[in-house]
């Protein structure tokens, strides 16, 4: 009886971290790209995405990812995939995925659609992976000229959380530079980082 209790629990012990990780971690598409099930399924109307984002009081996070880019991968699976990262992102953002080279229709600010490489053009994005993050509280014509911030290229997990963290809290509408935001709370962004996995 006790042998049998205690391989149930074993059992039960191997398992569940697997199923717990599954929730958190991302799969690959047939275009190549990994893609969380939590991302925002967009239309593609981002004038409509960034409305639909105030209303719920968060941000939006539009990023380039495409096949083969090994820092978008990187940033799939050790960046948003980390727990504090994915809860915060869960709740203060709506993360739009977009195809450096897809073909999808993606209508931009002032109502101009083209498939999303050619959007990706028309914003200058050369590579991969690019994100914007918008509040909406800039105007203009494109999704560059109403972003709060760029993120050019994979960040680590500290740079990135405290990104998302500066943006949603106001950071650019202040005097306090993201490297000054960042410096003055590395500690407690690496302490909730570190709280996440306990």
């Amino acid at each position: 009886m006790k042998k049998l209790i205690h391989l149930t629990l074993l059992l039960i012990w191997s398992v569940t971290p697997v199923a717990i990780a599954g929730d958190k971690t991302p799969t690959m598409g047939e275009d190549g790209i990994y893609h969380y099930d939590w991302y925002h399924q967009s239309f593609l109307e981002l004038a409509d995405d960034v409305a639909e984002a105030q209303d719920e009081g968060k941000a939006v996070l539009v990023k380039f990812d495409q096949k083969g880019c090994i820092y978008c991968e990187k940033m799939a699976l050790e960046v948003f995939s980390h727990p504090a990262i994915q809860d915060y992102l869960k709740e203060h953002y709506l993360v739009i995925q977009l195809d450096l080279f897809g073909n999808r229709d993606v209508t931009d600010i002032d109502g101009e659609t083209l498939a999303e490489s050619e959007m990706a053009k028309r914003w200058g994005v050369l590579f991969t992976p690019t994100m914007y993050l918008v509040t909406g509280k800039k105007q203009g014509t494109s999704l560059p000229e109403i972003s709060d911030a760029m993120m050019p290229g994979a960040f680590g997990k500290i740079s990135f959380l405290g990104l998302l963290k500066w943006v949603k809290e106001g950071g650019p509408d202040t005097d306090e530079t993201f490297q000054k935001y960042l410096s003055r709370t590395m500690s407690e962004l690496r302490s909730a980082l570190k709280a996440s996995q306990t």
